[in-house]
């Protein structure tokens, strides 16, 4: 089957499942210890964003915001940015500030850049063990994932920078894991625990395992609570390779290379069986160590699971609307169970998507009903499909961001050789019954 990927231009979606690229960078400085986001747009879209993540994960989601008012747009917001960020900085002590522009920010013409780049100068020595950075990230471009992927970026740039001149020795066990946006806290987690099996030490950034995970503790504090400390991110120099999940991640693996000389290697997908042999051997021949006992039963395990669920997968049409990243995993492993069609709408263009076979649309929903009328077995989509699916009769499986209504999605595991036995077994009761997960 020839690649076929088509872009749908219409002035507008008619039912978007597309998230903005803001949101996206609010999630990635989850996953760093002591942040929070600064966004620089209508004090709406910081409330939206934290009331649709609040939901997905159900846990307090650290987000400040600086309105913007008609003096702003006439005078510029310039000196509204330093005195936000002054006050962030004297009540709530944080160790990284990350101002986003929206879309609002590049029609006023607003310079974050240099706004940062001035509040730096004019106070070095406050700044001295913090880390401040802006960027933009409108929300008529990019999807979630790649205003989480920039914002990765931009933390990097800035860790380099403040790390330019400093020597370090380099760590032949350790490692740098990227962690693509389309990664649940519980993958992070599961990713931390086999890479650690090899007995390597890895820096994972952004790490949600640790942020968004839930956690009892008290009290309240407008600052991330978990993820890394910016102390041990300043330790990335001296990694000896750079692992990156999703292809969303390959620029950020780039810029370590270039700037800091850490070779580096992009994993598309960790789900499936495939995949996952492939990571557990390069952690195999990178370590120089042997797999645990613990890792070979589960990949019998997932053997076994493979040949069970073999006759409900075998010959099914599979439609799913998600990030490229997510696309590529999931129909990576949908292959390998044997599923005859999959036809999907991706959220915004990426290079990613060129490893699908078969069509693929950059759209909305209504293309994914469209593809769905011609018949499909399963629907998979984040929760604003959930209705259309319902519509077309379809089989339902939430999957993606954001996910309503469900308990226990940020912690599920889908990777590695016991998130790829889960999917089986939870896809193939919903084949296997003809029934949605809301049923």
């Amino acid at each position: 089957m020839e690649p076929n990927h088509e872009e749908a231009y219409r002035p507008l979606a008619i039912n978007p499942f597309r998230i903005s690229q803001p949101l996206g960078g609010v999630l990635a400085l989850q996953g760093i210890y002591k942040s929070v986001p600064i966004l620089h747009g209508a004090q709406g879209c910081a409330e939206s964003i934290k009331t649709v993540m609040s939901r997905h994960f159900r846990e307090p989601i650290s987000i400040q915001n600086i309105a913007m008012h008609e003096y702003n747009l006439i005078f510029g917001g310039a000196d509204t940015i330093r005195e936000v960020v002054n006050i962030v900085m004297s009540k709530h002590k944080p160790d990284v500030i990350g101002i986003i522009g929206t879309s609002l920010t590049e029609v006023v013409g607003e310079d974050l850049l240099e706004a940062a780049a001035s509040y730096g100068k004019d106070n070095v020595f406050a700044l001295r063990d913090k880390l401040l950075f802006a960027l933009y990230l409108p929300d008529y471009e990019g999807s979630m994932e790649s205003g989480y992927a920039k914002t990765v970026y931009s933390v990097l740039q800035e860790v380099i920078r403040r790390n330019t001149h400093t020597s370090r020795k380099r760590h032949k066990n350790r490692i740098n894991l990227l962690a693509g946006s389309h990664l649940s806290p519980g993958d992070v987690m599961e990713l931390k625990e086999i890479i650690a099996s090899f007995g390597l030490e890895v820096i994972v950034l952004p790490d949600l395992s640790s942020s968004l995970t839930g956690h009892l503790l008290t009290g309240h504090t407008p600052l991330s609570r978990g993820g890394v400390p910016l102390d041990y991110l300043n330790e990335i120099s001296t990694s000896a390779f750079t692992i990156a999940i999703g292809g969303s991640m390959e620029s950020s693996a780039r810029l370590l290379q270039q700037a800091l000389d850490i070779p580096y290697r992009v994993f598309p997908a960790l789900t499936g069986l495939q995949a996952t042999d492939d990571f557990f051997r390069f952690l195999q021949q990178h370590s120089r160590n042997e797999v645990q006992v613990k890792y070979r039963w589960q990949r019998q395990f997932l053997l076994d699971t493979l040949l069970d669920t073999r006759s409900v997968f075998r010959g099914k049409k599979v439609v799913a609307a998600l990030d490229p990243d997510h696309l590529v995993a999931l129909h990576q492993w949908l292959v390998e169970a044997g599923v005859k069609s999959f036809r999907s709408v991706a959220s915004a263009p990426s290079p990613a998507l060129e490893q699908l076979a078969g069509k693929v649309r950059v759209g909305d929903l209504e293309d994914l009903e469209a593809e769905a009328a011609g018949g499909a077995d399963l629907w998979i989509s984040n929760s604003h499909g959930e209705q259309a699916a319902r519509r077309n009769g379809v089989p339902f499986i939430p999957l993606g961001f954001p996910i309503f209504n469900r308990f226990g999605s940020p912690m599920s595991i889908n990777v590695g050789y016991k998130g790829t036995v889960d999917q089986l077994n939870c896809f193939g009761n919903i084949l296997m019954n003809k029934e949605s997960v809301y049923r």
